[in-house]
């Protein structure tokens, strides 16, 4: 039998909405994984993900962030969210749509940036959450990079904080890079880019504390080769999650890259197989 996703409407907000697709496995006792997406990635790019991860029994779910694909928050000069919004707003009200659909607890799958709202909201003790798997994540925190490559990190991602402060957004899809996005999210994106921390803008939080004290477990998995995500940035990232049982995945000579394995997630389901039978 086809797998098919599933599209539910849901509500964030008082006046926003966006999608949620899903699917629900045949052997549905076995979990629930919410998928959060890269920087400026539309939902339906995990579809396939989605169905790879339905074929082993999990079911699972992602959601368009507000700004990007068919949430009904658009970008543009007019509106301005950050990491703040998308993790009091978006990530709980995708695991309660998830929680009521599957009727179990969640583990949160992110991909790169969606991967780091995935620890910073672990550390906020939401119970539903049972665990962490962070795909091509790391701290943005420019130093990571070996040699002359942290100076094109510093510069970019400081342009791109300049230029969303002047334009009121910054025009991904213009610089080929991330889709088009609201200046506070740029803002909160560039700044851990420069020191190293997070400092969330219109959060009273101390996530660099909150982050040392997370307990759930967490595997991470990531590329020999990817520029967007080397490994001294994966592990800057982890070391943060001090508390936690963390496993770490190297993948060598896969031929993916920072996007495609989404696109063919054969070799990251087998280790996510894996780690479940570990952690279970």
């Amino acid at each position: 039998m086809a797998l098919t996703v599933q599209v539910k409407r849901i509500q964030i907000a008082e006046t926003k909405f966006t999608e949620l697709r899903y699917i629900e496995a045949a052997n549905s006792g076995r979990g629930a994984i919410l998928v959060l997406p890269a920087l400026g990635v539309p939902a339906n790019y995990y579809d396939r993900l989605l169905k790879s991860l339905a074929k082993n029994g999990r079911s699972c779910g992602t959601i368009d962030f507000q700004g990007q694909g068919k949430s009904s928050v658009v970008v543009n000069r007019g509106t301005n969210y950050g990491y703040h919004e998308l993790l009091i707003e978006d990530i709980p009200s995708a695991i309660t749509e998830m929680a009521a659909l599957f009727n179990a607890p969640v583990t949160i799958l992110g991909h790169s940036l969606g991967g780091q709202l995935g620890c910073l909201y672990s550390s906020l003790n939401d119970q539903r959450v049972s665990g962490l798997i962070l795909c091509t994540t790391c701290s943005v925190y420019y130093k990571m990079w070996p040699g002359m490559q942290k100076i094109r990190v510093l510069l970019s991602t400081q342009f791109a904080r300049a230029y969303a402060r002047i334009t009121g957004y910054f025009p991904g899809a213009k610089f080929g890079f991330g889709g088009d996005s609201f200046q506070r999210l740029i803002n909160d994106w560039g700044r851990q880019a420069l020191t190293g921390n997070y400092s969330i803008e219109n959060s009273s939080i101390n996530f660099e504390r909150e982050l040392q004290k997370v307990t759930i477990p967490i595997l991470a998995i990531h590329l020999d080769v990817d520029f967007l995500a080397p490994p001294a940035a994966v592990h800057h990232l982890l070391n943060k999650l001090k508390m936690a049982d963390k496993s770490i995945v190297c993948i060598d000579n896969s031929g993916l890259t920072h996007f495609s394995w989404a696109r063919h997630p054969d070799i990251f389901i087998d280790k996510i197989e894996t780690w479940y039978g570990n952690v279970n």
